[in-house]
């Protein structure tokens, strides 16, 4: 298996969740065209030694961070997903915004056996965080910058953090997350 490519970058925010951990999301947002997506995992180790050897091992998922990379992010997308408030043509950030949680996801390309496979994402818990932000003048050969979003992701109260599923298509991907996210499938 080989992965080349990674699409459709959407995040949800939630828009209620029960005491069971039971979460319906607004309207999901198209972050921007995504450049990159890097998963890393935090677990929890332990091990216990008995007899000079390795008695038990057990390792368990604490939380992710996920350093995402787009192209682009319009001002509304920022609001929704950063907390910040926008209004008419003015996006500001303040000290006191909240990043809300809600559902994240994309789809990345695989090949395998020859045959391409679209391979969806979607994380049940996510939070947002701004990334650094490069300008740089014009010169004598032209360097884009991207917009960078670091996500913290966490379990949910079902101890589910990561859902991925394999598709034919690039259309079944994008469908099968939009209907994590709520939105109601055409099909």
């Amino acid at each position: 298996m080989a992965a080349f490519g990674a699409k459709y970058p959407r995040f949800a925010p939630n828009k209620t969740v029960t005491p069971e951990g039971v979460v319906t999301y607004d309207a999901p947002v198209t972050i921007g065209a995504l450049n990159k997506a890097d998963l890393t995992v935090t677990m929890a180790s332990g091990k216990v030694y008995g007899d000079n050897e390795l008695q038990e091992s057990i390792d368990e998922f604490v939380s992710g961070t996920l350093a995402m990379e787009t192209s682009d992010m319009e001002d509304e997308g920022a609001g929704k997903i950063y907390g910040a408030t926008v209004l008419e043509k003015l996006c500001t950030y303040n000290t006191g915004d909240t990043p809300p949680e809600g559902g994240l996801g994309y789809y990345k390309t695989l090949v395998r056996g020859g045959k391409k496979i679209f391979k969806t994402v979607f994380y049940p818990r996510a939070k947002a965080a701004i990334g650094n932000d490069t300008a740089a003048t014009k010169a004598d050969s032209i360097t884009f910058s991207t917009v960078a979003t670091n996500w913290t992701i966490m379990a949910d109260k079902t101890g589910n953090w990561r859902l991925t599923e394999e598709h034919n298509t690039e259309e079944a991907a994008k469908a099968w997350l939009d209907t994590q996210m709520g939105v109601a499938s055409d099909a």
